[in-house]
């Protein structure tokens, strides 16, 4: 494809940043949750999430040229309008079915947003893999500390491949 032809549909690179997060957008919101309990259904996204890496390159790639203030505000936004409601209807169902335990769901909730989406999500292109990795293993840490097993011991070993994957390792 010629630049001719991308820019026939698109006006600006941002136009085509918006279009690749709008679709990404809708994917997540369209999410199939699967899982016994609120707790499983949390992880099994996140397990999916992370398992996919063509989707996760793109998003990457996309987050390197998504420095700009503007489109990050939107993206800081759209994770609280678009996002949270499915993690925070998750936590409180978990709650009730005993998966999770908290008194404060609603604050378990953002954190797990914004941990996952903001500390490692909107960083991953700056970080190096070892950063990545050991800001992951503290994520877990905390979470534990919290009396939420929310990432495992498997999905971390996939995170892991995925920074490694993201970043050339081999």
């Amino acid at each position: 494809m010629t630049k001719g032809v991308i820019y026939h549909h698109f006006e600006s690179k941002d136009e085509i940043l918006q279009s690749i997060i709008s679709e990404n957008n809708q994917e997540i919101l369209n999410y199939n949750w699967r899982g016994n309990t609120a707790l499983e259904k949390i992880q099994n996204s996140l397990m999916d999430a992370f398992s996919n890496l063509e989707q996760q390159r793109l998003v990457y790639s996309v987050s390197i040229m998504l420095r700009s203030p503007r489109l990050l505000g939107e993206q800081y936004l759209s994770l609280f309008s678009d996002f949270l409601p499915g993690i925070r209807e998750k936590v409180f169902e978990g709650v009730k079915d005993k998966s999770i335990k908290t008194e404060y769901p609603e604050e378990l909730a953002d954190l797990i947003v914004l941990t996952l989406n903001i500390w490692i999500g909107f960083q991953i292109s700056i970080y190096s893999v070892e950063e990545l990795k050991s800001k992951m293993k503290f994520i877990k840490l905390t979470f534990e500390g919290l009396g939420v097993q929310l990432i495992t011991d498997e999905m971390m070993e996939v995170i892991f491949q995925l920074f490694d994957h993201l970043k050339g390792v081999k």
